[in-house]
């Protein structure tokens, strides 16, 4: 199960936030066609959130 850690309405802020998960080592997605969901697996979901508070 997949879970949205991220939400927007701007297609580039939800790439580089996935692009940044993906660079911290989590498997990001990107969903949607506005608003954008940037979604990780439910069992990275909690780590994922705490890299996204020190953006």
């Amino acid at each position: 199960m997949w879970v949205a850690v991220y939400v927007t309405g701007r297609k580039s802020e939800a790439e580089r936030i996935r692009s940044r998960l993906v660079a911290e080592g989590f498997l990001a997605e990107l969903r949607g066609e506005g608003p954008y969901e940037v979604v990780v697996p439910k069992g990275e979901a909690i780590e994922a959130q705490e890299v996204l508070q020190r953006l």
